[in-house]
């Protein structure tokens, strides 16, 4: 199984750390990065076999990191050269060439996560289109949030109105089998011709496949087993986090 993880966006919401560096090479506060944790994720992990980073802001860095790895798991950039003038749809675009080769994962590069979420991924049914989601009390309005139909997902977006949400998704998502790889990477082939969809997010694909009626499944985990960095705070929250051992 691949795993695509997509690290091509500047991170200008945690400037000045990020003004020099990538979103996922910033430290943790024990000498260890998001992409590094990522990777001992997937080496830890039974079912992935590769890994494939997309890359744009400072890619050079993210290119010498990645060789510390190179003789533990099969590791490669896919560089974006457009990540400043679109968002991730485009960048994900960049690994379509690899979709229909074998099943894969696509994450998000600024995401943090227990060795259980890549291990229980095996479990899932071996003909899927699953999303990753959890559950909170309280919803932010910066969360990519989540509409479901009888425990599938409906709609997936930062604008779905606050009394109608239903879970957050994780920015996690799983594709197995042969005809499910070849749906969605024609479906994200034909949101990429539109230029009016540059600037959105790559979980727009799912609304797409959902308004298609293609079941999408959920991968439900705990909101204590997953973590991201947008925001300042948030930096502080994962480093806690590993302070405690958490992650």
């Amino acid at each position: 199984m691949n795993l695509i993880i997509l690290a091509a966006g500047v991170g200008s919401r945690l400037f000045p750390l990020t003004k020099d560096k990538p979103k996922s090479l910033v430290d943790l506060g024990d000498g260890t990065t998001l992409l590094e944790r990522q990777i001992e994720n997937a080496i830890n992990c039974d079912i992935i076999d590769n890994i494939y980073i997309v890359t744009g802001y400072r890619s050079k860095q993210i290119e010498d990191k990645i060789k510390d790895f190179k003789e533990k798991i099969n590791i490669n950039v896919i560089f974006n050269p457009f990540y400043e003038l679109s968002n991730n749809l485009f960048s994900l675009w960049s690994a379509h060439f690899l979709m229909e080769e074998r099943d894969f994962l696509i994450s998000n590069g600024d995401n943090i996560y227990q060795d259980s979420v890549y291990n229980n991924i095996d479990n899932l049914s071996s003909n899927t289109i699953s999303l990753t989601i959890d559950f909170k009390d309280k919803y932010d309005e910066d969360d990519m949030k989540v509409i479901l139909d009888n425990n599938n997902i409906k709609q997936v977006s930062k604008m779905i109105d606050m009394d109608r949400v239903d879970a957050e998704s994780v920015g996690l998502a799983i594709i197995r089998g042969k005809n499910n790889r070849k749906i969605f990477k024609d479906k994200l082939t034909s949101l990429v011709r539109d230029i009016t969809n540059k600037d959105k997010f790559w979980l727009e694909i799912f609304n797409a496949l959902s308004y298609d009626n293609h079941k999408i499944e959920t991968y439900v985990i705990d909101k204590k087993e997953w973590g991201e960095i947008d925001f300042h705070p948030d930096i502080e929250n994962v480093r806690a986090a590993i302070s405690k051992e958490l992650f």
